[in-house]
């Protein structure tokens, strides 16, 4: 297992160094320093002089090999500079909006996929039933409703009618929680669908198998197979998609912070997208690509603690 974990470990430096230089022809080459430059600038001081001052000041001008490494640099340092927009440095700013978007996707996610297991556990033991039928149709209906309808029907009900929550607004501390009550409710709403859907698919795979035959014919109730049997070998599934998930809800959800005001990393990716402000964007990225290969790292290794005939080698 150690010497998986060290070799994995090994294999996120190509990649990472890869995924590097992906980015770096998007914003250095495809995009056009130029055009960044340009739109980046203040309309009164968008002058030729003006941005040669800026390509300067962000190396631009120097060989692409040259800016490759410095943006190596950055990455390996976690040193993206200032950004342009906000006049403070990206790492402060990333510290600072990381736990804000944490706050509002770890918990929500983690209500739905509880929310998502009982229900689609549910399906699955009552499969072919009236509750099994219900759940089914309403899960397609919360599938076929967006999340921009949800939180205007919330915002304007919930929020302006009924003064349950805030129409939006953030503040620090034990505060924010009366503030995250309505994302986290829609977030619930329309996630929920698609993983029973999911879950209730992985579950009922395991039930016509072999073992689940054997189970009966030793005379186990069909709850103990349920919930001892079939919910743990159906979890390779199951846990792949949670975890694959994780490094997503770092970024945050972008509509959600958007639309109540929320300070996190997704908010931040939008004035940094409309603002033109690269340094703070290629944080963002790399930021997300290591979450992203490192937990799928994680799903490897913990699939040997869930199901033990996976060995690692």
């Amino acid at each position: 297992m150690i010497h998986y974990i060290i070799r994995r470990t090994i294999y996120l430096i190509p990649i990472l160094l890869g995924a590097a230089m992906i980015f770096f022809l998007i914003f250095n080459v495809v995009g056009g320093q130029d055009r960044y430059l340009y739109n980046m600038l203040p309309k009164k001081v968008r002058t030729a002089d003006q941005i040669e001052v800026y390509r300067h000041k962000y190396g631009l001008d120097k060989p692409l090999v040259a800016q490759y490494l410095d943006y190596v640099k950055q990455m390996v340092t976690f040193n993206f500079g200032k950004s342009e927009s906000r006049k403070l440095p990206v790492t402060r700013l990333i510290k600072r909006m990381v736990p804000v978007s944490a706050a509002l996707t770890f918990p929500a996610f983690t209500m739905e996929i509880i929310i998502s297991l009982v229900l689609a556990a549910l399906c699955a033991f009552f499969r072919g039933r009236f509750i099994d039928k219900l759940l089914t149709i309403l899960s397609v209906i919360g599938m076929s409703i967006s999340m921009l309808v949800l939180i205007m029907v919330g915002q304007y009900f919930l929020s302006y009618r009924l003064h349950l929550f805030p129409i939006s607004g953030w503040q620090r501390g034990i505060y924010a929680v009366r503030y995250l009550m309505l994302p986290w409710l829609l977030w619930v709403t329309v996630s929920v669908g698609y993983d029973i859907r999911f879950f209730r698919t992985a579950l009922l795979e395991e039930v016509h198998k072999d073992y689940i035959r054997t189970a009966r014919a030793k005379g186990l109730n069909e709850t103990t197979i349920m919930f001892r049997h079939v919910l743990k070998n159906a979890m390779i599934p199951i846990l792949t998609y949670v975890v694959i998930q994780i490094p997503f809800l770092l970024t945050g959800s972008i509509m959600l912070e958007r639309f109540f005001s929320i300070p996190g990393i997704g908010s931040l990716m939008v004035t940094a997208i409309f603002n033109y402000d690269l340094p703070v964007l290629k944080a963002i990225v790399m930021v997300y690509t290591l979450f992203f290969v490192v937990f799928s790292l994680l799903t490897d290794i913990l699939y040997a603690f869930v199901d033990p005939r996976i060995r690692l080698s």
